[in-house]
């Protein structure tokens, strides 16, 4: 369903192409889904991802976070874009720089080749009823895995209703933590070891909670991958140094 969702989107955004051109989604210049300038600059801050200090709300379960950079300026504008902003064309963008970090991450993962299960951090319902697709797992299916690895979609969420009912970005890192223990179970990864991937990391709450349930269900977790990582104070939708303040969620959110 999600990705019924998500092509319907697709198709939506080309076939209104002629009356809505696409334009850069950090600058707004007509003409690309990133122009020249905003690209290079994407480019030039992600090209080396890299082991980044594990935020608090990871300190209990003792894992690795890989990264491409920090949620700031083009890169946030693209996450953001894609995400509440209808830009599914970004896809491949976001792959491509999701493909250095998986790449880094599969170094000291596995140095010597051993198998490696990429597992991405379900969507909630709440959300997936939001966006109509998975952005994890949208930007995850775009990249170019490194050698002996695999993407298993080893997670997902047990059906609670009060789930997704308060936006994780207005909880500080103790509840948090709360809101998100025991929503997800994990299934077909006994003696295997696994990566977390995520798009987001703000507190690590998530990320650990997921660490977690993959690690009693019998995994090897030494870490997550993620796109970028929020400065220590801020939220996704606070960081004064985030660009991209033009994009707005969807008008027909059916929540």
């Amino acid at each position: 369903m999600d990705r019924a969702g998500a092509a319907v989107w697709t198709w939506a955004a080309a076939a209104s192409e002629v009356l809505l051109p696409v334009s850069c989604a950090v600058c707004e210049e007509p003409g690309a889904v990133l122009c020249r300038g905003c690209h290079l600059m994407l480019r030039r801050s992600t090209v080396h991802p890299g082991e980044l200090l594990a935020p608090r709300g990871l300190a209990a379960v003792d894992a690795r976070v890989w990264a491409a950079g920090p949620y700031e300026h083009e890169l946030a504008s693209c996450v953001l874009s894609f995400k509440n902003g209808g830009r599914t064309d970004l896809a491949p963008v976001l792959g491509t720089v999701l493909t250095g970090v998986l790449l880094r991450a599969a170094q000291h993962v596995a140095p010597t080749g051993e198998p490696v299960l990429w597992v991405p951090v379900p969507t909630s319902t709440r959300a997936r009823w939001k966006r109509w697709f998975d952005p994890v797992q949208e930007i995850l299916a775009r990249t170019s895995l490194p050698p002996a690895t695999w993407i298993h979609r080893g997670l997902e969420h047990r059906h609670r209703s009060r789930l997704g009912a308060t936006p994780q970005k207005t909880l500080d890192v103790a509840h948090r933590a709360r809101a998100i223990k025991g929503s997800m179970r994990a299934s077909g990864v006994q003696g295997a070891t696994c990566v977390v991937v995520d798009d987001v990391m703000t507190s690590g709450a998530t990320a650990a909670e997921a660490v977690s349930v993959l690690r009693q269900a019998g995994a090897r977790v030494p870490g997550i991958a993620v796109l970028a990582t929020v400065r220590a104070g801020c939220s996704p939708g606070a960081d004064s140094t985030t660009a991209g303040s033009h994009v707005s969620e969807f008008p027909h959110s059916l929540n």
